[in-house]
């Protein structure tokens, strides 16, 4: 339920505070007063754009306050959104900039204007002349059937929507697996020898460069066996002459003759005999190396062949086995991509089965899928014909007696929501063809239709989820009369269900309305204002005359006023409440 309204610069109306209670509340007034303000007000808290032409020279501003009693949806959303709000309600804020710069606020929370648009759209219903959304809109008018047939459509929409979502993702699936196969063909031969080949080889990693350096190494063992040697004799010496080794026996041995006379010399001294025993594993190691080095032929051979057999594997295998930078340059390269391929390998091993297990499921998913929508179907050809009566009646009771409803349902592609179109046509008069709605019904006629659908749809018995908030703006427009007296009626029924704001010009339609507002211009110094008042029954009583003779003072317009007023009230005795505006404008 909208609770509140506050509207700040849009229009003639500066600053209006509208306070709402539930049924049927009426918005009157003169022409140029201001009345569509409200409706463009209301249009800003959904989402919609405002025209500049409409606003003042500065920021334009709408405050509304809806009860979240009920909607879950909505109020599962703010939750998600982190909005506040207090005591049930939520405020929510729109503003336009002077620039022409929209900002918006659920609950504390900045929004985007389309976010704004979903959350709020849900709440609250706008209908006018140029509106009628759901008689243009083919999915809106499949929306509205399965609203009416909810107990019977429930369920196995929600069904055929789930899986739906599993059809599509084992199609997807079987996609996937189809390129994979495909991969296989085209690949997973040459990857399988490509694979048994390296097997056979049994590179290791690093292997090629350990060969080019054993390769060098042996090509110059001559070189390599000298200077070991001659290192080794350096170290340790022989017979001939003095060696590194013997010096530093020496120079340990004199300084711990001195370490004896002074103790801070033994740390040294300890030192030299560690180079000594360090020096001595030095000149062994080096010895064993020059008596080790393998100078021979055959090994340099060996080497160079093993070399090669591995260059040509990378050469061969590079292109076959790719790593992540493009072919394989070494044997490292190569191992790293081979762990690579045998993945690959290991998923067309699978992707067969997996093909045949995932087409068997997809086949059993389409097959549930055709039962869903063949019960859909069934469910909402029947419930087309309990809408169409049901709108139909409504016709009858707004004088469109003549007029057939025929709510149609027919086959289209398979979507998420089954394989039906729902279409409303109308044919206006006897021997007229049915057609969309839209095309067939003049205005008066048009806004007629929406008000009976809305009408049939809220007091179905089915209809628990309906937008609890219905704006019109102007929907009489192009009637008169007794069609005026019985939308009038219509809109008061409708009020049982849901919250009902109507913008009229009739006095058959505001008779009916259980609160009064009435948007009252004047004109002072050059400039023009609206305010908005909240109107007893005596004042009721003048407007209504107003409304009826362009005389407020007519005794005539009075008198038929209050009988107007009195014939709404024993028509529909549930026409009560209340609600209070202020404000002023410009």
């Amino acid at each position: 339920m909208l609770s509140t309204l506050r509207i700040r610069s849009i229009g003639v109306i500066d600053d209006a505070m509208l306070e709402f209670g539930p049924g049927f509340t009426v918005l009157t007034g003169e022409t140029g007063a201001g009345k569509t303000m409200i409706v463009t007000g209301l249009t800003m808290l959904l989402g919609g754009r405002l025209d500049r032409g409409r606003t003042s020279s500065g920021a334009s501003t709408v405050d509304g306050t809806l009860a979240l009693a009920g909607h879950t949806e909505l109020a599962d959303s703010l939750d998600e959104l982190g909005a506040e709000e207090e005591d049930g309600e939520v405020l929510v804020v729109r503003r336009v900039t002077r620039d022409g710069r929209s900002r918006a606020q659920i609950g504390g929370v900045p929004v985007p204007i389309g976010t704004l648009a979903r959350l709020v759209g849900t709440a609250v219903t706008v209908h006018g002349q140029s509106d009628q959304q759901r008689l243009r809109d083919p999915e809106a008018q499949r929306e509205a059937l399965d609203r009416f047939a909810e107990a019977e459509v429930a369920g196995p929409l929600q069904q055929h929507r789930e899986l739906w979502r599993e059809r599509s993702a084992l199609t997807e699936r079987l996609a996937e697996l189809d390129a994979l196969l495909a991969e296989r063909d085209r690949r997973g031969t040459a990857l399988r020898e490509a694979l048994e080949r390296l097997e056979q080889a049994d590179p290791q990693q690093d292997e090629d460069e350990a060969l080019r350096a054993e390769i060098e190494r042996l090509g110059n063992a001559e070189e390599l066996r000298g200077a070991a040697g001659q290192a080794a004799l350096a170290m340790v010496g022989d017979d001939d002459g003095p060696a590194a080794a013997s010096l530093l026996a020496i120079a340990s041995e004199s300084l711990g003759r001195a370490a004896r006379t002074d103790a801070t010399l033994a740390p040294l001294v300890e030192r030299l005999d560690a180079l000594c025993i360090e020096l001595s594993d030095i000149a062994a190691e080096t010895s064993r190396y020059a008596e080790e080095i393998d100078a021979s032929p055959g090994r340099i051979q060996e080497a160079n062949e093993r070399l090669h057999e591995l260059t040509v594997l990378v050469r061969d295998l590079g292109t076959m086995l790719p790593g992540p930078d493009g072919p394989a340059e070494d044997i490292t390269a190569l191992l790293e991509a081979s762990r690579t391929a045998a993945v690959d390998l290991d998923r067309f091993e699978g992707a067969a089965q997996e093909r045949e297990e995932t087409a068997r499921a997809l086949a059993r998913c389409e097959e549930t899928l055709d039962e869903l929508a063949d019960a859909l179907t069934a469910a909402r050809t029947a419930a087309a014909k309990e809408l169409s009566t049901a709108v139909q009646e409504e016709l009858r009771h707004l004088e469109m007696p003549d007029a057939d409803i025929r709510v149609d349902v027919s086959a289209q592609t398979h979507r998420p929501t089954g394989r039906d179109a729902v279409a409303i046509l109308l044919a206006p008069h006897p021997g007229a063809e049915h057609l969309p709605v839209s095309q067939a019904a003049s205005g008066g006629e048009l806004s007629r239709v929406m008000l009976a659908l809305e009408v049939a749809l809220s007091s179905s018995r089915n209809d628990r989820s309906a937008a609890p908030v219905f704006v019109f703006d102007e929907i009489d427009a192009g009637i008169g009369g007794r069609a005026a007296l019985a939308v009038g009626q219509r809109l008061a029924r409708l009020a049982r269900h849901a919250q009902v704001i109507v913008v009229t010009h009739l006095p058959q339609v505001a008779a009916h309305a259980s609160t009064h507002l009435q948007i009252v211009k004047s004109s002072e110094g050059g400039s023009t204002s609206s305010t908005v008042v909240h109107l007893d029954r005596a004042e009721r009583i003048r407007e209504l005359a107003r409304m009826l003779a362009g005389d407020a003072g007519s005794d005539l317009a009075l008198a038929h006023a209050e009988e107007l007023l009195d014939e709404a009230r024993r028509t529909d005795p549930q026409a009560t409440g209340s609600a209070t505006a202020s404000g002023t404008g410009r």
